[in-house]
């Protein structure tokens, strides 16, 4: 019998890759403890694996984000993970920001959702009208080419944009709800909370509906006193930049 206790400096109930980072941990310790020696792509695999498993979807993002950590470009199913270096530039006040200086700021909707249900549904329609979100997901991908180039460069402002361009593209997803695509009210009022308290940009997190959304901007304090007066749930997070780590 092998018994695995997980912590987390957050609650697990904020949907924010917490099942993926277990899943990455326990492949990892498992090698350990029968002293087999494997790559971190080859524990990608058997992750990813895993969680196609037991959900049926995903892109595999969350895990490769806690395998490498930092900034990843990544596409679906792990056919390119590749680690970006993040350069410092000079910020709005013109002092220059170092890499651990990305002006990333959560907020917790406080509503759960289920990342395989949405996938599943949005599925279903895809299938409806191919054609209709072949485009949407053409548009999608040219906003992460930019985004990638803009991040290379520490260009935070710009990422901001394109994260609120991405956002958009997001509502005219027909499912689960029709008013709101894959976003919803409560993530709507996040992200105009995050833009009229001066954030760069801010979309939904992950699948959407609930969960968590993801800002960019400089005044980190102002911008989660506005998620919480829009009755959200700011939560503090660091970047991780080394990735998966044997502790003792």
């Amino acid at each position: 019998m092998l018994k695995i206790k997980t912590k987390s400096q957050f609650s697990s109930e904020y949907g924010f890759g917490s099942s993926s980072a277990v899943t990455v941990c326990t492949v990892k310790a498992l090698s350990e403890i029968f002293e087999v020696e494997i790559t971190e792509k080859e524990i990608f695999d058997l992750a990813y694996k895993t969680v196609l498993d037991i959900q049926g979807v995903g892109s595999g993002f969350d895990i490769a984000a806690a395998i490498y950590g930092g900034v990843i470009y990544f596409v679906t199913g792990g056919k390119i993970i590749e680690p970006l270096t993040v350069h410092p530039v000079k910020s709005l006040r013109g002092k220059f920001n170092g890499v651990k200086d990305i002006p990333l700021i959560v907020g917790y909707t406080g509503v759960k959702a289920s990342t395989s249900e949405i996938v599943k549904q949005v599925k279903a329609e895809m299938e409806k009208n191919p054609e209709y979100y072949e485009r949407l997901y053409d548009d999608i991908s040219q906003i992460v080419e930019k985004a990638k180039i803009a991040m290379e460069n520490s260009n935070w402002q710009e990422a901001g944009k394109l994260m609120s361009e991405n956002q958009e593209i997001l509502k005219k997803f027909k499912a689960p709800s029709v008013e709101y695509g894959v976003s919803s009210e409560i993530i709507e009022k996040l992200i105009e909370a995050c833009q009229k308290a001066g954030a760069f940009g801010a979309k939904l997190s992950g699948a959407g509906v609930g969960d968590c959304i993801i800002a960019l901007g400089e005044n980190k304090e102002k911008i989660q006193e506005s998620i919480s007066q829009a009755g959200g749930i700011p939560v503090s997070v660091d970047i991780d930049y080394q990735g998966l780590k044997i502790e003792n």
